[in-house]
């Protein structure tokens, strides 16, 4: 959002400018702006449009220094408005018998400039406006100095382009506003300019910068990227974008690991330090200007972090020029640029070619033409009928396609307002048909095919176009498909598009075009591959792994960043209370519904025809033949003194336990009932004291009789048989 001091400073600013215009008008006094620019493009019409672009760079103390923007770009852009209007003027179906006229100055790269050069396309009455000050064409196209009192020039026109960047473009809409003037803008994305309260005259046929902030991340979605860096820059431009990228990237399940904000002069190694710290968050988005992008890229190259990032970038980014990024290609190489529909005209590079550099009245049109060619009309160095446009230096740039369509937007617009209002008039009697405020009402409801595609306001007067997603490739002179794979690569960058989003219905569509990985490091994947929403090839950039089906979710701060924990085997999985429930008796976790229910054990036993039953009965069996032997023997020689000093009744109660034991054996093999069940618990454990009890009372009895022959002959009492088992038999049933 725009600070405080700023907004204080730019009503000031705009206060004076007002209280300088109305007091000179008021005397009859022109008006004395020192400094600005004063060479204007021309081409007065019956109705004319007003145009502020930036066209020279740099401002001393004594002004506008008047330094041409190099190669073609003050070609393309001005004659893409001239084009167009002689297109109109060609076409009897559009404003017919009506000459369509234009009237271009420079802002000098300034935002102040471009606020004193829309002074003179306010409208003055009729009275206060003589033909030496209104739409002058007569005007020195000189690169004198610019320090002088020639008053401004005034130029009657029904609307305005705006000026290229929207931080001029803002503080004109405030002006324009009051005096009711409509404005277009073609190039100026800011979110600042959709306020229909602070700019209700204000329109663009470019989108927004949320719609690119929204394409951004609908792009990032698409291959599965929930966990995101962003860079912005300070100013309107980046932390307006960075405010609609926090809004709604929880509706693409997206978190952002880091913010870092950077200015035009700001050290951008912190933030590459910063970014660094979150190395599973390998998308950043770059919502920056240029200057500080290309700062930044020299500091990924000095962490030693090229190929750790994927870049995904903003228009502005998109819009610079090759020669500025190439001294970073191994970092630019492979991101993401974003970048407003456009289109090259053919048709329009034709008319270029038409022009005569001597005759034209483009007052930038001749040092271009010597910049793209590098040569000197001075120094008869430049030949006018060479093809400027097949020149190394001629861009053919994207953005003059808008332009034209900008035009197209107010040539529709004033000729269904004098269609309706006044259709039959014709010449100069048009212009006092086209009301600045009714014509706004008519521009809104425009609706036509213009270059780069269907112009068509909404209902908050705003225009929803398409996007194009590029990646930054290395041009190739052996395929011709700009992949940097190959090996006769030139190293030479170029933009490839591979996908077009449509902000109208948010719908993201591929092209045929492969998106290269191969500029990436190779980092560790911690999503399996049957998970991922994408190609195995595709880089992650995610905070944390799916849990397993038997694991839970601790959430942390972010919404994309959690740690998986397993239950234990007999617990299951609660996900709304992030924790594991033990399972009541006799259930289990159920896998068929991911671990989060449970349910009954299923019964399952021994059959008796399975090889380990038939082991244990056979076992069993012999050991019962076995114990019986003993039995037998025992009884045949029970009067023998040996059988007779081992307790002969205690060692018949063990055998029988022993006994009791083994047929136990054989009935756990049986089908189990709740019968048998209760049987099998009672036979285990009166064969377990059926055992051990009469081994207790032997252990006893035979420890009483030495003790009691230690100290006398006396007999100890109760060590008859009869006492033993009956001793042994309460132990028993105690058990």
């Amino acid at each position: 959002m725009i600070s405080c001091r700023y907004k204080m400073k730019l009503l000031l600013y705009l206060a004076n400018l007002l209280f300088i215009y109305t007091s000179h008008l008021s005397s009859g006094e022109s008006i004395v702006l020192p400094g600005i620019n004063r060479d204007v493009y021309a081409r007065p019409g019956d109705i004319n449009i007003g145009s502020i672009m930036m066209l020279t760079s740099g401002t001393s103390e004594f002004g506008c220094s008047k330094t041409p923007y190099p190669n073609s770009w003050n070609i393309e852009y001005p004659e893409a408005v001239a084009f167009v209007v002689d297109k109109i003027n060609k076409d009897d179906k559009i404003l017919p018998n009506i000459t369509l006229g234009f009237f271009l100055v420079d802002d000098c790269s300034d935002r102040k400039y471009a606020l004193a050069q829309a002074m003179t396309f306010l409208p003055r009455a009729s009275a206060s406006c003589s033909n030496e000050t209104c739409n002058r064409t007569d005007v020195s196209y000189s690169l004198s100095p610019m320090f002088h009192s020639e008053p401004i020039r005034q130029y009657e026109v029904m609307g305005l382009l705006a000026p290229f960047l929207s931080i001029s473009a803002a503080p004109i809409s405030y002006l324009m506003s009051i005096a009711k003037v409509p404005i277009v803008g073609y190039t100026t994305t800011s979110d600042e300019l959709s306020d229909r309260e602070l700019h209700p005259y204000y329109l663009r046929v470019v989108t927004a910068d949320k719609y690119q902030a929204i394409a951004m991340l609908k792009f990032i979605s698409s291959f599965g990227w929930t966990y995101i860096s962003v860079v912005y820059s300070a100013g309107t431009y980046g932390e307006r974008a960075f405010d609609t990228l926090k809004t709604y990237a929880p509706k693409y399940n997206i978190c952002i690991a880091t913010a870092n904000r950077v200015a035009n002069e700001d050290d951008t190694d912190p933030v590459v330090t910063d970014l660094l710290q979150y190395p599973r968050a390998r998308v950043v988005i770059l919502f920056a200007d240029e200057k500080p992008v290309r700062s930044l890229f020299g500091s990924v190259s000095r962490k030693n972090a090229t190929g750790k990032f994927i870049w995904v970038c903003c228009d502005s980014v998109t819009t610079a020029s090759v020669e500025r990024l190439r001294e970073h290609s191994s970092d630019v190489v492979g991101a993401f640029l974003f970048m407003y529909n456009t289109v090259i005209v053919p048709e329009f590079y034709d008319y270029i070619r038409g022009q005569n550099v001597s005759a034209s009245t483009n007052p930038w049109f001749k040092p271009a033409w010597e910049s793209t060619a590098s040569c000197s009309f001075a120094a008869n160095t430049c030949n006018p009928s060479d093809d400027i446009t097949k020149k190394v230096n001629f861009g053919k740039m994207l953005g003059p396609s808008l332009a034209m369509d900008a035009v197209l937007t107010f040539a529709h617009g004033a000729h269904n307002l004098i269609s309706d209002r006044c259709p039959k008039a014709i010449g100069t009697y048009a212009r006092n048909c086209v009301k600045r405020d009714l014509l706004l009402q008519y521009l809104t409801n425009v609706s036509f095919p213009g270059y780069t595609g269907m112009i068509k306001f909404d209902s908050s007067s705003g225009f929803k176009g398409v996007y194009m997603i590029n990646q930054m490739k290395y041009s190739c002179r052996g395929n011709g498909k700009g992949d940097n794979t190959s090996n006769t690569c030139d190293q030479d960058l170029v933009q490839k598009t591979v996908a077009y989003y449509n902000s109208s219905n948010d719908f993201l569509k591929l092209t045929n075009v492969s998106i290269s990985w191969d500029h990436l490091r190779q980092e560790e994947s911690i999503v399996p591959i049957w998970q991922r929403s994408f190609s195995a090839d595709v880089p992650e950039s995610v905070c944390s792994r799916p849990c397993r089906n038997d694991e839970y979710k601790i959430q942390k701060e972010l919404t994309c960043c959690w740690d998986c924990r397993k239950c234990r085997e007999n617990e299951r999985l609660n996900h709304a209370a992030g924790e594991c429930q033990v399972c009541e008796l006799f259930t289990w976790p159920d896998p068929g519904t991911g671990f989060t229910t449970c349910v009954l054990i299923p019964l399952t036993h021994p059959l008796p025809s399975e090889t380990l039953p038939v082991i244990l009965i056979m076992l069993s069996v012999i050991a019962m033949g076995g114990t019986s032997f003993v039995i037998c023997s025992y009884i045949y020689y029970s009067q023998t003194r040996i059988i007779k000093a081992a307790s002969r009744e205690l060692s018949f109660l063990q055998l029988g336990g022993v006994f009791v034991g083994y047929v136990t054996v054989i009935c756990f093999q049986t089908t189990p009932s709740p019968s048998m069940c209760s049987a099998l618990y009672f036979m285990f454990c009166l064969s377990f004291a059926w055992l051990y009890s009469p081994l207790l009372v032997k252990t006893i009895r035979i420890y009483r009789i030495f003790q009691s022959g230690s100290k006398n002959n006396k007999r100890p009492r109760f060590i008859s048989p009869r006492s033993q088992v009956l001793f042994s038999f309460l132990i028993i049933i105690s058990q």
